[in-house]
């Protein structure tokens, strides 16, 4: 999984407020339904004990719900890793979102292939605007090969699809993708089911937990546990995505402080394109890659992960 957000698979931006409205949702014919007052209501003694604030985001509130329900985390914690992780909408699905919300929801008398009057089209632009913080569900790096909401490698999600008992095994078996013995029948629609933004998001919530259970049964070079078991739920919330961004054993060098620079400066490269800046955040750290790409990852977890923003 990668640190910076992902590119998506339609990076061109489009102008056209003219095109039709597509009636497939942004997020796909899959598992995740569009909200509704009964979606509302059936979630409003959840929200009381285990809150949650998606805004734009609303249409992945049943997925978040499922992933905590697996996982006993709080859903505004899972909210706050997706969004470090997924790129937002934009070009042209963004236009589409717009399309279909502006003509398929507010204003289903408008023709979609008519030009809007001035009101409309200011309108119409004010929605592009407010949607462009939807989450991708086709979020993809191009560098890393990393895909989906929760931005799963290949090797990570095969690696999670053949773990018994997991949600995207489970998903992965009903669809023939993996068979009874746990080995993988079809790899590219496997990876496929990245984009499926139900199961990434279930599936990076079971992993995460993994990998944070791993990590809490360690310990330092004194004996006191790597991870305090009495953490704070928000600052829990930063080591999960930690184990997300790193796995078990990248966490552990990074709290243990036995990063090396020869892997730390991979690290950082994957992360900072430009030479010349990893350079300069660099020797901002002693000429220590390692203390340089630590600080760059606890800055960005600081400034991301914070789940009171999905309360």
């Amino acid at each position: 999984m990668m640190l910076a957000q992902a590119d998506t698979l339609n990076p061109t931006a489009s102008s056209n407020t003219t095109q039709s409205a597509n009636s497939t949702p942004f997020w796909g014919a899959g598992t995740v339904p569009a909200p509704n007052a009964l979606t509302a209501l059936r979630h409003a003694e959840r929200d009381r004990t285990d809150p949650l604030r998606l805004g734009v985001n609303e249409v992945y509130r049943d997925a978040i719900t499922l992933a905590a329900d697996r996982t006993g985390y709080p859903r505004a914690t899972i909210a706050a890793v997706i969004s470090a992780e997924a790129g937002p909408l934009r070009g042209k699905r963004l236009d589409d979102a717009a399309n279909q919300r502006f003509f398929g929801e507010l204003h289903p008398q408008l023709d979609p292939k008519a030009k809007l009057d001035k009101a409309g089209a200011a309108e119409w632009k004010a929605l592009r605007r407010e949607l462009s913080a939807t989450w991708d569900p086709q979020s993809y790096n191009t560098t890393s090969k990393a895909g989906g909401l929760t931005q799963f490698l290949e090797s990570t999600w095969i690696e999670s699809a053949t773990k018994p008992g997991s949600y995207v095994n489970e998903q992965a078996k009903s669809l023939g993708l993996v068979n009874d013995a746990n080995q993988v029948v079809d790899r590219a629609a496997l990876l496929d089911l990245r984009f499926d933004a139900t199961t990434s998001i279930v599936a990076a919530a079971e992993l995460d937990k993994g990998y944070f259970t791993q990590l809490s049964a360690r310990s330092n070079n004194d004996g006191t546990p790597l991870v305090s078991a009495d953490l704070p739920a928000d600052k829990k919330a930063q080591y999960i995505y930690l184990v997300h961004h790193e796995g078990a054993n990248g966490a552990a060098q990074i709290l243990k402080g036995t990063l090396t620079d020869a892997r730390a400066e991979g690290l950082l490269k994957n992360h900072v394109a430009d030479a010349d800046k990893r350079q300069t955040m660099i020797d901002a750290h002693e000429g220590s890659a390692a203390k340089a790409y630590t600080a760059y990852l606890w800055q960005y977890i600081e400034q991301r992960i914070v789940p009171a923003n999905f309360r």
